[in-house]
């Protein structure tokens, strides 16, 4: 090998040695620096989860606490849980008198973790590693019902009594009827459902009974009556005015009883001038009375009689009548004075 082919590859090798190292400089300078960060904040968090989960499940209260949750609830698999809590709330309204109970739920919905959430202070990457988690689900539903507003009350401190009802979420009691006395309870709830916390199949758990202190503290809730409007006061009626005396003139007599006397007949008489009678039957007493010219009876005084009639004067006017009529039948004639004229 000659000097100048000797030359030329000892200078492709320094090339390639320095074009060589130039590169790992600008990787180092360029990529180097972010990647190790990364790796090493990745195998910190790591560290950090596994050391989290290590102390919660060392730690003996989180681990008691665990358990008495899981016996609270009331079972592994969400059929149990939905047939229980069906029968067992019915069982609730029905024992403190509500009517027509119904009971409704949804499915379980997973709860997600509280440092999941943004604001909770837990860092982005860390949240990100707990966020495909979730702890427990829960099941929510409304208990219903009518009754007397006592009936409803205590169904709502039944409720709040039982260990596996883990929150009353809210409640209404609405009056129904135009008296006032039947009322219907809307309340709903929430249980939990966390199939790994409940060990084993177990029997459901007996009804619990309110604590006193809720019972007494609805009782003086039901004794003001709050559904009951207030009423008016009732004022004194003002004093009734004195009576107003108004005099009066005295009853007008009443009339005479024309209607109870009746002509019966006339008998004509040839003994001297006026020779005629007119007989008369009062209908009530069975009384009689025979009239001659210028004779009354009743303030009706005979003036003549002919055949079958007979002329009275009553009130200043003739009238006339005939047998068998009463004196309240006179039909007028004509004026005394006329009559008297005529017979001039």
């Amino acid at each position: 090998m000659n000097r100048r082919v000797t030359t030329i590859l000892i200078g492709g090798v320094a090339g390639l040695a320095v074009l060589g190292g130039g590169g790992a400089w600008a990787f180092r300078s360029v990529f180097w620096k972010d990647y190790s960060a990364v790796v090493s904040e990745t195998a910190d968090l790591e560290r950090r989860a596994e050391a989290f989960e290590s102390g919660m499940k060392g730690s003996r209260a989180i681990k008691v606490g665990l358990r008495d949750a899981g016996e609270t609830m009331l079972g592994s698999q969400q059929a149990v849980v939905e047939h229980r809590l069906r029968g067992m709330l019915s069982e609730i309204g029905e024992r403190n008198g509500l009517q027509e109970v119904v009971v409704t739920h949804g499915r379980p919905r997973a709860v997600s973790s509280p440092a999941d959430e943004r604001g909770s202070g837990i860092s982005r990457g860390f949240r990100r590693l707990l966020g495909d988690r979730s702890d427990f689900a829960v099941v929510r539903g409304r208990v219903q019902g009518l009754g007397s507003l006592e009936d409803a009350v205590r169904t709502l401190a039944d409720l709040r009594a039982q260990p596996w009802v883990h929150r009353v979420e809210g409640f209404t009691i609405t009056p129904k009827g135009r008296e006032g006395e039947i009322f219907e309870l809307k309340a709903d709830y929430a249980t939990i459902f966390a199939p790994e916390l409940v060990e084993g199949d177990r029997d459901a758990p007996a009804l619990a009974s309110p604590a006193r202190a809720d019972v007494e503290a609805l009782a003086a809730v039901v004794s003001r009556a709050p559904f009951r409007f207030a009423e008016a006061p009732v004022e004194a009626p003002p004093p009734p005015p004195p009576p107003v005396v108004v005099k009066s003139d005295p009853p007008a007599p009443p009339p005479p009883p024309y209607d109870r006397w009746r002509v019966t007949g006339v008998l004509e008489s040839l003994e001297g001038e006026g020779g005629v009678e007119v007989m008369l039957y009062r209908t009530d007493t069975g009384e009689t009375l025979n009239l001659r010219v210028g004779q009354s009876v009743l303030g009706a005084t005979l003036r003549k009689a002919d055949g079958e009639r007979a002329w009275f004067e009553k009130d200043g006017m003739l009238v006339v009548l005939r047998a068998g009529e009463t004196l309240d039948r006179a039909r007028p004639a004509e004026s005394v004075h006329s009559d008297a004229a005529g017979t001039g």
